[in-house]
């Protein structure tokens, strides 16, 4: 016997086509499933429908469509269906629209999941509703959910952009205190807001501490640090955490290398910089031409020929 497909199959069809952009074949695989028998459209079928309306500026059509689902084929949204809407309001700068939404889902008696909320946090962040967006936060604690990282994160990220690094260190901690576990894109963005306060302490003190309290720090946590330290020329502490770095593994930016190097050598830090170009090539680096020429012209300049030939020796050896 020949098995026909069923509405998961069906709308595995209709989600391959929204993404792909293609919503006309998607409405053809909707209008065959309205024609037949045992594959009736769903909740999941509209949700995916909408989505790809929304994605594709149709978001009049979205609602028409919401709307058909309700009255048409009395399917009740849930909370899914309803994040397609917030989260379209929020990408069009439109967060008091997508308010609306959760406010009509209230009424409703379908009671928002902290998934709807986070997109309103992260919508009212991104148009710059600090205060706005707190009371949100605060609503979400107040019916019973609790914030999960990504609500912490919008937050924390429009704190750092705007020179107030410390209330995101604040919220840092609020995140420990519910249990909820900060991952690396909320510290990154932390540490971009430190060193662009110039905060480089805080920075290299929470780069090497973190770690070792079992938090798992990527190579662009230890590049954003080190390329602000390098652009400052704050160098004593950017040879301190290049060598951080290198021990934990992680290899810097090739252009930050360079440009480390070049300003180590026009410092007069000439051994710093030789040291630092040494470990860099065994980790597989290879020098630019001007930091190669600056380094090893400064080098003779001072008489100390057996670096130069040390070095040639590693570059040889790493290239063979």
């Amino acid at each position: 016997l020949t098995r026909k497909p069923n509405v998961c199959v069906f709308n595995i069809l209709v989600k391959y086509h929204c993404k792909n952009g293609d919503l006309d074949s998607a409405f053809e695989i909707v209008e065959e499933m309205r024609n037949s028998e045992f594959c009736y459209p769903n909740l999941v079928t509209y949700s995916t429908l909408m989505d790809g309306l929304c994605r594709n500026g149709r978001v009049k059509e979205a609602f028409d469509l919401f709307e058909e689902m309700v009255s048409r084929d009395h399917i009740v949204p849930d909370p899914l269906t309803y994040n397609v809407l917030i989260n379209e309001f929020c990408r069009r700068g439109k967060p008091d629209r997508a308010r609306n939404v959760i406010e009509f889902m209230k009424s409703n008696r379908c009671y928002p999941n902290v998934y709807n909320y986070s997109a309103l946090v992260d919508g009212l962040c991104k148009v710059g509703k600090l205060e706005d967006a707190k009371g949100v936060l605060a609503e979400i604690k107040g019916s019973g959910l609790k914030p999960d990282a990504v609500t912490y994160t919008s937050l924390i990220n429009f704190l750092c952009r705007n020179g107030k690094s410390d209330e995101a260190i604040e919220l840092l901690e609020e995140i420990k205190e519910n249990g909820c576990q900060a991952d690396s894109v909320t510290f990154n963005v932390l540490l971009g807001g430190l060193c662009r306060e110039g905060k480089f302490e805080e920075a290299l003190d929470m780069v090497e501490k973190l770690p070792q309290q079992g938090v798992y720090l990527n190579k662009g946590s230890y590049r954003i640090v080190l390329n602000s330290l390098t652009q400052k020329c704050e160098l004593k502490r950017a040879k301190e955490l290049l060598g951080l770095m290198l021990r934990r593994g992680f290899q810097p930016h090739y252009a930050t290398s360079n440009e480390l190097l070049v300003c180590l050598c026009k410092a007069g830090m000439v051994d710093d910089a030789a040291v630092a170009l040494f470990y860099l090539v065994e980790m597989g680096f290879q020098p630019g031409l001007e930091s190669w020429e600056v380094l090893i012209g400064l080098i003779c300049r001072e008489r100390k020929l057996l670096y130069v030939f040390e070095l040639l020796d590693e570059l040889v050896v790493t290239n063979t």
